[in-house]
């Protein structure tokens, strides 16, 4: 009887668990896109438009970057983005990066910029009584046409 009685409970504590789990599903990931882009002969200055479909709050709290250039998408510049960006729930905001480059421009007539990289998010839940869940990352890659400036 104690043996049946362990089994069931065990069962009943699985069910409940998987039940429980089904309630935390992955949240839905950021849309990324370029809002605007404008760069010199040293630097590119890009204007992120991120986007969140799902319907739980996200803070945007890392971007890791390369930055190419040209037809041939040359790389130039690579780096981090840390800080904090609030995106609610079916939602919007910005994040401008400015990006000194770290190579010569081999094609300094372009203006076309590939940007890639991994958008790193929070999920503020409230699951469990947890107040946030680093759930992960959202992996881009964004062409765009810069408006030239001067410098």
């Amino acid at each position: 009887m104690a043996i049946q009685a362990r089994t069931r409970v065990g069962v009943m504590l699985l069910v409940v668990a998987c039940l429980l789990g089904g309630c935390v599903a992955n949240s839905s990931n950021p849309t990324v896109a370029i809002d605007h882009a404008s760069m010199t002969d040293a630097a590119a200055t890009i204007t992120l438009s991120l986007g969140n479909p799902g319907g739980r709050r996200l803070t945007i709290n890392r971007v890791d970057y390369e930055l190419s250039h040209g037809e041939v998408a040359f790389p130039v510049a690579d780096g981090q983005w840390t800080g904090e960006v609030s995106l609610p729930a079916g939602g919007h905001a910005m994040l401008t990066l400015d990006i000194p480059f770290d190579q010569p421009l081999l094609e300094p007539d372009s203006t076309l910029l590939h940007l890639s990289g991994v958008l790193g998010h929070k999920d503020h839940t409230g699951f469990l009584g947890l107040r946030s869940m680093d759930l992960g990352e959202t992996a881009f890659k964004l062409d765009a046409e810069a408006k030239e400036e001067s410098r």
